[in-house]
């Protein structure tokens, strides 16, 4: 269904930025062949050994080469005493060290002939000035020699598809999730560690996750840049503290808005905390109001929180994009149908009235006593049959709506497990999208596999899912002010 989705475009989106020709070095951070981990560990709760774990975990796809020069082995794996002795030039080298001695690291990287590395200590800019003097060196050995360098101060990379996960971070505090069309990018390594715990638990798909800290090189317009091409990648995310490079990122931003839809949230909002953002990565945080003109000139939708973050990227990568903001609401209670409407009016999205002649053809599938004014109340007796007759009328038969939103309610008399079913033959006929709303009540949640095992996704709050409908508006219009 993603396929219906476009993004309008301003006269620049078909220009390749020049940054394209750094896609083909992060392939060695998404697929690498061969990793070292220098700092590998066997000692219990450090990173070097938790990272360690969750690449075997994740059933990793190539080589791994520990280094420490204190082991021999960890586990069955033969350890390093340095980089120098490895047995073949890795596609990627973790570094786990202590900040002061990655610079030397790196110059041994350099001789090696190791050019893309994952900088995962923290002790660089965020800590102040003589953090920034050490992370000046760091990038300056970096680019004598041409290394690629994603942090410091990060947690790396995360992959379903070549099975790499360089995060540190247990799997028993945060889950990871099942392979999917979404991929995210992030300064914030708290942040994105909980975003995937959240995708893990609202059942969203994952492809590839880039969490680049410092960013002293890799940044997020490499990030969008990558995603753009990437065929595993059908929705981008990100989270933004701040950018330094202002016109790359909006080159990068059209570019890959032009070519599948990119949810972003943004951070550091107001002046009064610019200061706190800046000791958390060294990020420059830059008005707000200059980043939300940007977003809006590149086609990308902007979400206000990470749960409407997953909510969005869940709906455009699961449904097909509204072509426009008439919105049908059909269920079988009248007052969360007026609430739902209301929620939808305040989003800039329509509610048209139901015309007789479409009013007298929808009474022929209903009760007498349901109301067929938008919203449509079926009423507690109306049956699964009933709301199928409504959606096929409405929005298959007829072009009375760009998006439909059903309330699904459990335990009403005539409520079926075949609901599901029938959303997914309206959504396939009309090429339209259907929101399922519901509740938190405990049947709600247990029943959602209903409607999922369809490929639908279930938002759990009625402002949810009216958030969702205008962002699927967004990812088909670019905006909703055109």
């Amino acid at each position: 269904m993603l396929g219906s989705h476009r993004i309008v475009s301003n006269e620049s989106a078909n220009v390749e930025p020049v940054e394209m020709q750094g896609r083909k070095s992060l392939e060695s951070f998404f697929n690498p062949r061969s990793v070292a981990i220098v700092g590998a560990s066997s000692t219990p709760r450090k990173l070097g050994t938790l990272v360690l774990q969750n690449m075997r975990l994740q059933s990793f796809n190539g080589d791994i080469y520990p280094v420490n020069p204190k082991l021999t082995h960890i586990g069955a794996l033969k350890c390093y005493r340095r980089v120098s002795e490895l047995p073949c030039i890795p596609d990627l080298s973790v570094i786990l060290i202590p900040a002061g001695s990655v610079v030397e690291a790196l110059r041994e990287h350099a001789s090696k002939g190791i050019k893309n590395v994952i900088v995962m200590s923290a002790g660089f800019k965020e800590m102040g000035a003589d953090g920034e003097r050490l992370q000046n060196e760091l990038q300056s050995v970096a680019r004598e020699n041409r290394i690629r360098i994603i942090g410091p101060n990060c947690l790396g990379i995360y992959d379903n598809f070549s099975r790499l996960d360089t995060f540190f971070i247990p799997r028993s505090l945060i889950q990871r999730p099942h392979y999917g069309g979404v991929s995210l990018a992030s300064q914030s390594g708290s942040f994105v560690a909980h975003l995937m715990d959240l995708a893990s638990f609202e059942h969203l798909g994952i492809s590839r996750v880039i969490n680049y800290g410092n960013k002293i090189d890799i940044n997020e317009s490499d990030a969008l840049n990558y995603f753009a091409e990437d065929p595993k990648t059908k929705v981008v995310g990100i989270y933004l503290e701040g950018v330094t490079e202002g016109r790359q990122f909006l080159r990068s931003a059209e570019y890959c808005a032009s070519k599948k839809p990119v949810v972003v949230l943004k951070t550091g909002k107001h002046e009064s905390i610019a200061n706190a953002l800046t000791s958390h990565t060294g990020a420059i945080a830059g008005s707000y109001t200059s980043y939300k003109a940007a977003f809006r000139k590149s086609g990308l939708i902007e979400v206000e929180s990470e749960l409407e973050f997953i909510d969005t990227c869940k709906a455009i990568v699961s449904l097909p994009a509204a072509r426009g903001r008439r919105v049908l609401i059909v269920g079988h209670a009248g007052g969360l149908g007026l609430t739902v409407a209301d929620l939808c009016i305040s989003e800039g999205l329509e509610i048209p009235e139901t015309k007789k002649d479409l009013a007298e053809s929808l009474k022929e599938g209903t009760l007498p006593y349901a109301s067929v004014r938008n919203p449509i109340d079926l009423t507690a007796s109306g049956s699964d049959g009933s709301a199928e007759f409504v959606l096929e009328r409405a929005l298959v038969e007829r072009d009375f709506a760009d998006i439909g939103i059903y309330l699904a309610l459990w335990g009403l008399p005539q409520s079926s497990e075949r609901i599901g079913e029938i959303l997914s033959g309206i959504i396939k006929r009309s090429g339209k999208p259907v929101v399922v709303a519901t509740l938190e009540g405990k049947k709600c949640v247990d029943k959602r596999s209903v409607f999922e095992s369809k490929g639908i996704p279930v938002f759990f709050s009625l402002e949810r899912a009216v958030k969702v409908a205008k962002h699927l508006n967004e990812s088909y219009r670019g905006t909703l002010d055109d």
